[in-house]
């Protein structure tokens, strides 16, 4: 028969995690920094295409291309930066759109599972519907903080387009720095001065 001590003994209370909370609490900031900037270029993102629309169509004719959820908004302004150059978009988004709005999806019906005595944790993704459920290891503190940095370098950006898009730039200015992306009031503007330009530079038939 074994004897077991029985005075005394610093055992450890198995009922307390012993995990560092500055893990939980540094994830939870980065989670909450990253929702809050992808909230930020959503909501640019309908600013902008409220503009644009009515800029291409003011009979609203085109009013449904600045609804819908985020992912359909965000191709409508890709189509838009495409079709209608002349719009001073400047290629908001960076191509990233698509993929952080994938992450913010996940991110916000994910469970953080973390093991209450290392502090280790991972990302669980569950599917209701199969109860099937995916661990991803490359979603972090870290990672996370990095693609909050690129939404709010968007909404940045975002947020100068839409203050600008529908201010037409002086004539002089136009001589005197090159413009690729113009927006619809400057596009205009600038048509006589093409016109003007064609005609002095064509052969004379006199």
């Amino acid at each position: 028969m074994t004897n077991y001590p029985t005075g005394d003994l610093d055992y450890p209370d198995f009922d307390e995690p012993i995990a560092d909370p500055a893990i939980r609490e540094g994830y939870r900031a980065a989670l909450g920094r990253f929702i809050m900037a992808h909230n930020e270029v959503d909501f640019w993102m309908t600013g902008i295409l409220s503009k644009a629309v009515k800029m291409l169509a003011p009979d609203g004719s085109l009013e449904k291309l600045a609804l819908g959820d985020f992912a359909s908004r965000a191709i409508y302004l890709t189509l838009l930066m495409k079709t209608a150059p002349h719009l001073a978009l400047g290629g908001v988004g960076n191509g990233r759109l698509h993929e952080l709005n994938g992450t913010r999806n996940i991110l916000a019906h994910s469970y953080f599972d973390q093991d209450r005595w290392d502090g280790t944790y991972e990302i669980v993704k569950a599917r209701h519907r199969t109860l099937n459920e995916t661990r991803l290891n490359n979603l972090n503190a870290d990672t996370v903080n990095a693609q909050a940095g690129e939404l709010e370098g968007i909404a940045r950006h975002m947020s100068a387009v839409f203050d600008f898009i529908d201010h037409p730039v002086p004539a002089k200015y136009l001589s005197e720095h090159p413009i690729v992306l113009k927006s619809r009031e400057l596009w205009d503007m600038m048509q006589p001065e093409a016109s003007a330009a064609r005609e002095s530079s064509a052969p004379s038939t006199k």
